[in-house]
């Protein structure tokens, strides 16, 4: 482990807690029925190494060294013809598809495997709907370690095969809350080590993982420097582990003097969620809604981590309607950026912030384009070829 770790801490109560496990959160606020999440602290400054990816960024995270695919590094590439459609001085994507098992969560496992293989664990664990299973396999495989991805029959055929030809154990239960179940119990019964949350309300994934989101601030630091960058980032959210970490990298930057403010971070769901929190309403309140097109950022609940992000950035959520998902895949599309339906949604709220205002004429954004289309639910994908008949 990085020597510069010193302890961890609650989000939520700032209890300081001897550097450990933390699978249901800060034990405080659980005993409380607060649930949230932990994180880390660290002494001195840190070192940027040398060399590219991740594993320059050691002195940022848990571990220095971890198992490797050569994860991070992705592109930043502007989208000028939706920031002259938008009335924007500047639109971004930050190409996280272009991660070696193809979306954002291969920034998370390296480490989740590192701390198993720290504690000797010999098997790691996720319930999981896709990328997150795809990427945890491929990590635990590389490593030499078992894994198990608990899903639901929804599960994507493509995700599916990607799993069990990494070597996976696939486990499928009726419904996503069984899932949880299921983990929870192989984790305390039989040793298993989790990359996700098993608890209701959730708390977000493994905080150890969630530290490696922090390396995209970082990135987009290097990319934009202090004075240009941009103004709004917007980040699909179903349980807010990658806009929490994001976050939390700015907040390294800030303070580390490096910049003075953070870009206002946008939440954009299937659903409100974390909109009507923001409006008032319980954080551990169940919010039904639809979201059989985006199932990656489905579900019914919100973290205190995403809430956190969005308040102290000074930014706001967003949610758009499952009709509007496949116009905003295909106009992406037409950019040259393919990407996951959950994914694509990013665009619907930029734009739907630009209507409202609450993304001003001349402004810069950037959406995180998390994962790529070739991944997308066969239901998406024969929509897409029966409108491009249509059009022809």
């Amino acid at each position: 482990m990085n020597r510069r770790v010193e302890s961890a801490i609650c989000i939520k109560c700032g209890a300081v807690l001897p550097v450990a496990d933390y699978f249901c959160g800060c034990p405080h606020c659980l005993e409380k029925g607060e649930n949230a999440s932990v994180t880390l602290r660290y002494r001195g400054t840190p070192v940027l190494g040398s060399g590219r990816g991740m594993l320059r960024y050691g002195d940022y995270l848990p571990y220095q060294t971890f198992p490797t695919l050569g994860e991070g590094d992705t592109p930043t590439i502007p989208i000028p013809k939706l920031a002259q459609a938008l009335g924007l001085d500047g639109v971004y994507s930050k190409n996280e598809f272009q991660n070696p098992t193809g979306s954002h969560k291969d920034r998370m496992n390296p480490l989740i495997v590192a701390r198993a293989l720290d504690l000797g664990c010999h098997t790691v664990a996720a319930a999981s709907s896709g990328n997150e299973g795809v990427s945890l396999a491929a990590y635990a495989a590389a490593a030499g370690l078992e894994c198990c991805i608990v899903s639901t029959s929804r599960i994507n055929p493509v995700w599916k095969t990607a799993i069990l030809a990494a070597g996976a154990k696939l486990v499928i239960t009726d419904t996503a809350e069984e899932r949880w179940v299921f983990l929870k119990e192989k984790v305390e019964k039989e040793g298993w080590y989790p990359a996700t949350n098993f608890i209701s309300p959730p708390v977000g994934s493994n905080y150890f993982g969630l530290q490696g989101y922090k390396t995209i601030a970082y990135e987009l630091f290097e990319t934009f420097g202090p004075q240009k960058m941009p103004d709004y980032i917007l980040v699909t959210v179903s349980r807010g582990d990658l806009l929490y970490g994001i976050y939390e990298g700015f907040e390294d930057l800030k303070a580390a003097g490096q910049i003075t403010a953070l870009p206002k971070l946008v939440a954009v769901e299937p659903l409100p969620r974390i909109e009507r929190v923001l409006a008032g309403e319980d954080y551990r309140s169940n919010f039904p809604g639809e979201y059989h097109l985006t199932e990656s950022i489905g579900g019914g609940t919100v973290t205190y981590q995403s809430v956190l992000a969005v308040k102290n950035s000074g930014g706001f959520a967003v949610s758009l309607p499952q009709q509007e998902v496949l116009d905003n895949l295909l106009e992406l599309s037409r950019c040259g950026l393919y990407l996951e339906s959950s994914s694509a949604l990013a665009l619907g709220g930029l734009k739907k912030a630009v209507a409202a205002g609450q993304i001003p004429q001349g402004a810069t954004a950037l959406i995180v384009s998390t994962s790529g289309g070739t991944k997308n639910d066969p239901e998406i994908c024969q929509e897409i070829i029966w409108q491009s008949k249509i059009a022809r």
